[in-house]
C-alpha cells in the first residue's frame, strides 16, 4: 500500500472515531445520531418531535424520597408527616399521572385533611403491572384508581384494562372507590401503533361505565384542560402526556373534593 493511501486510511479512521465519540455512528455513507431516541410522532405533520426525556435525579416531598419522573419511578406506602388524626384516608393505584413528583398526589401530601395510607404508583406501568405490585390497604376510606394510560399506549384491549382495575379494587379492599378518567393526550401515535388521544377517550368512557356499574365514584379532574378532540388545552402540558406543575395544582384541588365526596 502506498504512503498516500495509508495516510488517507488513517484520516478516515480518525474521522469515524470522532463521530462515534460525539454520539454519532457512520453507517454506509449516512451519519446516524446515537443520541436520537425512538420517539413518538407528534400530531403535527409539519415536523417530528422526539418522545419526552425525563430526568433521573432525586428529590424529597412530604418526607418521602422520590426520583424525578422516569419509566422506573415508583411510589409506595404512606405519604406525609405530622398529625393526620381525623383526616380522610385514601390509597392510590396509579402510573406516572400519580407518581411524578409534581403530580396531584404529591400536591395533596401537605394537606392534613387527607392521608395517603398506602398504595402503589409506577411511571410507565400498565394496569396489570400495578395489580401485581399493590397490596391490601383495608384501612383506607377511599381507593383512588388512576390506571390505563400505559395500557392505551401499548394497545391493550380496554376490556382487559377494566378487568385489571376491578381486580385492583378487590385486592386493595378499601371501603370506597374513586375511579379517575384518563388524561388528555396530544399524541396520536405510539410505538405500539395506538392512537393515544382517541384511546384515552375510549378508556375514560369505559372507566365511567365500570364505576357506575359497581356503585363507585368517578371523577374527570382533567375536564377543564381537555379539548373536544381529546388533546390538552394549549399550555397545560409540556410533553403532551402529563399535565405541568400548574395544571396539577388544579387537578389536585378537584381530586381533593372528589376524595372527600367518595368517602361519605
Amino acid at each position: 500500500m502506498s504512503r498516500t493511501r495509508r495516510l488517507a486510511l488513517v484520516a478516515s479512521i480518525v474521522t469515524a472515531a470522532g463521530l462515534v465519540a460525539g454520539g454519532s455512528l457512520v453507517v454506509g455513507t449516512a451519519v446516524v445520531s446515537a443520541s436520537t431516541g425512538a420517539g413518538e410522532r407528534a400530531p403535527s405533520t409539519s415536523h417530528v418531535t422526539a418522545a419526552p426525556v425525563e430526568r433521573a435525579d432525586t428529590t424529597t416531598t412530604g418526607g418521602t424520597r422520590l426520583r424525578a419522573a422516569t419509566p422506573g419511578d415508583a411510589v409506595t406506602g404512606a405519604l406525609g408527616t405530622g398529625d393526620r388524626s381525623g383526616a380522610t384516608t385514601f390509597a392510590y393505584a396509579g402510573d406516572s399521572i400519580t407518581a411524578r413528583p409534581d403530580s396531584w398526589l404529591h400536591d395533596l401530601v401537605p394537606d392534613t385533611r387527607f392521608h395517603a395510607v398506602g398504595g402503589y404508583a409506577h411511571s410507565g406501568y400498565r394496569s396489570d403491572q400495578v395489580l401485581h405490585e399493590i397490596g391490601p390497604v383495608p384501612d383506607a376510606d377511599v381507593l383512588v384508581v388512576e390506571l390505563g394510560t400505559n395500557d392505551v399506549n401499548q394497545a391493550i384491549p380496554t376490556a382487559t384494562t377494566i378487568a385489571n382495575v376491578d381486580a385492583v379494587v378487590r385486592k386493595v379492599g378499601a371501603q370506597h372507590v374513586l375511579v379517575v378518567s384518563g388524561p388528555p393526550s396530544d399524541w396520536t401515535w405510539s410505538q405500539w401503533g395506538a392512537d393515544r388521544r382517541s384511546g384515552q377517550l375510549v378508556l375514560s368512557r369505559a372507566l365511567e361505565r365500570d364505576a357506575a356499574d359497581h356503585g363507585w365514584s368517578y371523577v374527570d379532574p382533567f375536564a377543564r384542560f381537555r379539548q373536544t378532540d381529546g388533546a390538552w388545552v394549549r399550555g397545560a402540558s409540556a410533553d403532551g402526556i402529563h399535565g405541568d406543575a400548574a395544571t396539577n395544582v388544579v387537578v389536585a384541588r378537584v381530586m381533593a373534593t372528589a376524595i372527600t365526596r367518595a368517602a361519605r
